[in-house]
């Protein structure tokens, strides 16, 4: 193993370290927050502050793994697959990341970006706008989760 192969190697593990932090504040965050989901009217007007604020780490810790996944971990796992990415588009990563299996199609990934950006918006006063968009963000969690572990997958597959 070359040096630069090292690095990268490093790179991916210290990319999953972080995942790994994010997704157990996601799955601490779930757990006090499993009552409350499928959110309706009647819960949302009931939450609590301690209700919002483990929401709130939901969201931020998905959008984190989210980020770290889509900036960092693809584009090492790619290099330490011997794949060459110098220049390639993000799209074009997604697609070889599709054919490996390891996101379930490019769709899906941009919907998880969307969904993620969706997030990032407040706007209280549309009620029921608010609770569709927590519901869909809440029940997209798995679907981040699965691409993480198929990520873990191929690392231990190929001993990367």
């Amino acid at each position: 193993m070359t040096q630069e192969e090292k690095l990268y190697q490093e790179r991916l593990h210290r990319s999953l370290e972080r995942c790994e932090i994010h997704l157990s504040r996601i799955h601490s965050a779930q757990r006090r927050l499993s009552e409350i989901f499928d959110i309706d009217e009647e819960k949302y007007n009931s939450f609590t502050e301690d209700d919002i604020s483990h929401l709130d780490q939901l969201i931020y810790r998905f959008s984190k793994l989210q980020d770290e996944i889509g900036s960092n971990t693809f584009k090492f796992l790619l290099i330490g697959l011997g794949e060459d990415i110098e220049g390639k588009a993000f799209k074009d990563m997604l697609n070889r990341l599709e054919s490996l299996k390891i996101i379930i199609s490019v769709g899906d990934w941009m919907r998880l970006r969307e969904i993620r950006n969706m997030m990032a918006h407040e706007y209280p006063t549309f009620v029921q706008d608010t609770i569709e968009k927590l519901n869909l963000f809440y029940n997209s969690i798995p679907a981040l989760e699965e691409v993480y572990m198929n990520i873990v997958g191929t690392i231990k597959n190929y001993n990367l």
